[in-house]
């Protein structure tokens, strides 16, 4: 059955979501330092490494200058270490290209990066998974661990994206990422982290707590021995703030984009559902997913697109398989780089979504990203569903899709 397009019309909803955030990001990270009496762990003449990962978090510049400065003013040496895991197509050239695309060199922080894919094998965990340490990291004097923490897209449980998966993964570059991947993230990320707490001269960790804004919400230091325990605490609230959409299921869910900055796996499984990375039961329940375009900032990464059904043929263009594949395959799922259904624009997808539904019952949302979810559009269908959730408002007059000559969606005012 043709669907009509003509009578499809889509709301705006906007979604309140927590905005709270620290106005000066490092004098909050200064004042931690100081309250935690961190400075007593500081060795003059010490060669401190501080640890940046892939992930966009928006105040990291600002909080690696702030530490490399703190460090300065102790006299101990700070050097910079990329904690990427396989990220920057699991070289030490592209880690420090993927920085200094952050704005983080150098020139700019104060301190060398030093980039290498080199690690130590510290030992294995109870399962037998082999843990990796940078080898540049592991022969400094001593260890700054920072990363944002917030839910994962795969690991379930009390720790999940943060300072200790930094030191598993992203500090185990290439093989300690495939290590962990392989052997399973939920059990052996933590083990390995308390191993290589023990052996590995970590000092303490500078985490940030990000807003739905992606600003910065709360930012902690924690030393070594307190890091499990305080990020257990900081993950829950990473969860209270994480904006989800809000309606399940859903027969068609259109994305304008994903990409690595949006998430690590393209499109957050929190959103999506996470039965779509790991398998299992369908946690949330979508039938179709179509995605128009692939960020710039992702480089041609595509990790993710195998949760997708159907994707663009503007974004198929834009897609370095090499680089997507080397994601995939370190991180054990190359179901992430699969090829989805490619159509010529997001007319076509929008089309081939809604085949068979009637306009008044579909029940279809319309994001920017899963990361930007203060804005998004839904059909008829799901319009009282949104009126009885208090953290909703929908604009009342409704919205009509439309097309311009390249197949591109906009919405227009009926």
């Amino acid at each position: 059955m043709h669907f009509c397009m003509a009578a499809l019309e889509l709301y705006e909803v906007r979604q309140f979501v927590v905005k709270d955030k620290i106005p000066d990001v490092r004098a909050a990270l200064l004042r931690e330092l100081q309250e935690k009496n961190i400075q007593a762990l500081i060795v003059p003449g010490h060669r401190i490494a501080v640890t940046v990962g892939s992930r966009g978090i928006a105040c990291l510049p600002d909080m690696v200058q702030c530490l490399v400065e703190w460090l300065k003013e102790r006299k101990a040496v700070p050097i910079i270490v990329p904690a990427m895991g396989s990220h920057g197509n699991a070289s030490a050239e592209g880690q420090a290209m993927l920085l200094r695309e952050y704005g983080i060199s150098e020139d700019k922080m104060g301190a060398p990066v030093v980039s290498s894919m080199e690690v130590v094998q510290l030992g294995k965990t109870e399962g037998g998974a082999p843990v990796y340490l940078d080898k540049v990291a592991a022969e400094c004097d001593g260890i700054i661990v920072l990363n944002r923490i917030k839910p994962h897209t795969t690991m379930k449980g009390p720790l999940q994206s943060g300072l200790v998966k930094m030191l598993a993964v992203g500090l185990g570059n290439r093989l300690g990422a495939e290590s962990m991947h392989r052997y399973g993230l939920d059990e052996n990320v933590p083990q390995a982290a308390r191993l290589i707490l023990k052996k590995a001269p970590v000092l303490f960790g500078a985490a940030v707590v990000e807003n739905a804004d992606k600003a910065p919400y709360k930012v902690a230091v924690m030393r070594a021995g307190t890091i499990e325990a305080e990020e257990r605490a900081l993950l829950e609230e990473a969860q209270k703030v994480l904006p989800l959409v809000p309606f399940d299921p859903l027969d068609t869910l259109l994305v304008h984009r994903m990409g690595k900055d949006i998430s690590g796996t393209g499109m957050d499984t929190n959103v999506i559902g996470r039965w779509r990375r790991v398998g299992g039961p369908v946690d949330r329940e979508i039938r179709y997913i179509g995605v128009f375009d692939l960020t710039a900032d992702s480089a041609g990464n595509a990790i993710g697109m195998g949760m997708a059904d159907f994707i663009t043929r503007a974004f198929y263009r834009k897609i370095n398989f090499e680089t997507t594949y080397t994601n995939a395959l370190t991180a054990d799922w190359p179901a992430g780089a699969k090829m989805p259904v490619v159509l010529e624009s997001e007319k076509a997808i929008v089309e081939k979504t809604l085949e068979g539904f009637e306009p008044g019952s579909v029940r279809l949302a319309l994001i920017d990203s899963t990361m930007n979810l203060e804005v998004f559009w839904i059909s008829r269908s799901l319009r009282e569903e949104a009126d009885a959730i208090p953290s909703l408002e929908v604009v009342q007059k409704p919205l009509l899709p439309a097309f311009d000559e390249q197949g591109k969606l906009f919405l227009s005012k009926i």
